[in-house]
């Protein structure tokens, strides 16, 4: 009886604890979501049991539909750890072993004799990156015409080109399709039955659309790829659910081998690489954890998990405006049993954020900073867009320690940004309050290496923009900021609305032609092109 009701104490006393974490987490994702900065699914489990599951946000922010935890998001990069699994469960079959060289599959590429399947896996192979490709052949005409980065084994380099040519490995050695060995030797097994492929495809009422910036019926969807890419670098979506139940049976031995994912845990060159798996750090802790990120166009995820004391963190994101490795940080530390600060937003004015909008340049590099929808939104040399926390109204962060510090002159007015992170200091002077967009491409005079055609404004509309009886050349273009890569616009794969790092607009014939980028509404630019 003794031992009953200390066994009994002692699941009320987790349970207890398990409900203490779940209030704090939903306060902190409650908070993020306030300020329109989280829009997902998260779980969070310790010893095979779920101690938190819920979902913020819209799957379909026009229609105001939610998400749910059955939402359906794409994973990116998260797609490695899938990949890298087969790879190793195909070793185990004696179909293929990681040392086999490149070349070995891959006879045309003459560079493949001295890098091998675990030097792509890891990373350290030198290859570098490739455009979107539809076909291994085109893939491999590529990779002909570029040099290694660097020699094989002498550094580490993220390149998705490694796990392009991993899967098309898979398909050579099992003779079937990649997504369908997946499926097999993954979905299938541990009941995955809400992951896949072809995501563009996918038509589900669960499916949640990924965007760049969420506001009502101006938000904007992010870049659909035309194809499946970015393949098995990072093509495949998910659930929450879906990858807790991945996260149970891999982390335990029961697809490959429990000393192959201990061999997978071990970093290669850099301590935060092992093959196809990140090893994370917890600063100012011994602690080690594992898993995979995922970062692209309209979606964000985090796959963690803690194999000593067997706990999952999972974070899946449909927007770009979700500073998820905070978030992960902090969900983290709640797991763990860190005191959580509370999210203090600076009461600042609309007048206060457009003082401080504008350019700001230095011999290190360029930075915007931009007004959507209330968001401050930072991006340049350092860093793609995330939204930025109000401190003060010239003091603002994105974590406490990455700050961004707007310096004023003697009238008060701003002049300059210091951007203080753990790497150090960089101030750079605000060189333009305005935003100068112009044109690029084949189809006007400047081709791709030249300076944008700048396009006009009338005063009073600083945020239209326009070039009228404009002579364009059969070809291809698309609309960028300042000459700037980091900011350029173009189609999505509809081929009507624009999107960031979007698909060239093609002009089938040569003549003058009226431009309009409308940049009125910032979370959705609009934009025409009529021949005269």
């Amino acid at each position: 009886m003794k031992h009953i009701l200390v066994t009994l104490l002692f699941v009320i006393s987790q349970s207890t604890v398990f409900a203490q974490k779940n209030v704090v987490i939903d306060e902190l994702l409650s908070s993020y979501e306030k300020i329109n900065q989280f829009s997902g699914s998260v779980l969070v489990a310790e010893k095979g049991k779920i101690i938190f599951e819920k979902s913020y946000g819209y799957r379909n922010a026009v229609k105001k539909e939610k998400n749910t935890n059955h939402s359906r998001y794409r994973v990116y990069s998260t797609t490695k750890m899938f990949t890298t699994t087969v790879i190793l469960k195909l070793q185990e079959l004696g179909k293929l072993s990681i040392e086999d060289n490149l070349s070995k599959y891959f006879p045309n590429y003459s560079k493949g004799n001295s890098i091998t399947i675990r030097n792509m896996l890891s990373h350290t192979s030198g290859i570098p990156e490739t455009d979107e490709s539809n076909s291994e052949e085109e893939l491999i005409k590529q990779l002909l015409s570029k040099p290694l980065d660097f020699s094989v084994e002498t550094k580490w380099s993220y390149s998705n080109t490694n796990f392009y040519l991993l899967g098309y490995i898979i398909q050579k050695v099992t003779g079937k399709p990649y997504e369908e060995v997946i499926a097999e030797m993954i979905f299938k097994p541990c009941q995955m039955a809400n992951s896949g492929f072809h995501f563009n495809d996918l038509k589900d009422s669960h499916k949640a659309l990924g965007y760049e910036f969420m506001d009502g019926k101006n938000s904007n969807e992010a870049l659909r790829f035309k194809s499946d890419h970015p393949y098995a670098a990072g093509a495949m979506y998910s659930t929450v659910e879906d990858l807790y139940k991945f996260s149970e049976a891999f982390y335990t031995g029961k697809i490959i081998d429990s000393n192959l994912v201990k061999y997978m845990c071990n970093p290669y060159l850099e301590e935060h690489y092992g093959l196809g798996q990140e090893v994370y750090r917890i600063q100012n802790s011994d602690k080690i954890l594992f898993g995979h990120g995922g970062l692209g166009p309209g979606y964000r995820c985090r796959f963690i998990r803690d194999r000593e004391q067997e706990i999952a963190i999972i974070i899946l994101a449909n927007s770009e405006m979700v500073p998820v490795d905070k978030i992960a940080e902090e969900i983290t530390g709640i797991v763990y049993g860190k005191s959580q600060k509370k999210i203090e937003v600076g009461k600042v004015t609309q007048n206060d954020l457009y003082q401080i909008e504008g350019i700001y340049s230095s011999k290190e590099g360029t930075f915007y900073v931009r007004i959507v929808d209330g968001t401050v939104v930072f991006n340049g040399s350092i860093l793609p867009r995330v939204p930025l926390i109000p401190v003060t109204k010239t003091l603002y962060k994105l974590v406490d320690s990455f700050t961004f510090n707007f310096k004023t002159d003697q009238f008060g007015k701003i002049k300059a940004i210091t951007v203080t992170n753990l790497r150090g200091v960089k101030t750079a002077e605000k060189t333009s309050d305005t935003f100068p967009w112009g044109i690029i491409g084949t189809a006007t005079t400047s081709g791709w290496d030249g300076k944008d055609i700048l396009m006009q404004t009338k005063k009073g509309n600083p945020n239209l923009f326009y070039l009228k009886n404009y002579p364009l050349n059969a070809g291809e273009l698309r609309f960028r900021l300042n000459n700037d890569w980091n900011n350029s616009l173009a189609l999505n794969n509809d081929d009507k609305n624009l999107c960031y790092d979007g698909y060239n607009i093609k002009i089938k014939e040569t003549g003058k032609y009226d431009i309009m980028l409308d940049m009125t509404v910032a979370s959705k630019p609009r934009f025409s092109l009529k021949k005269l």
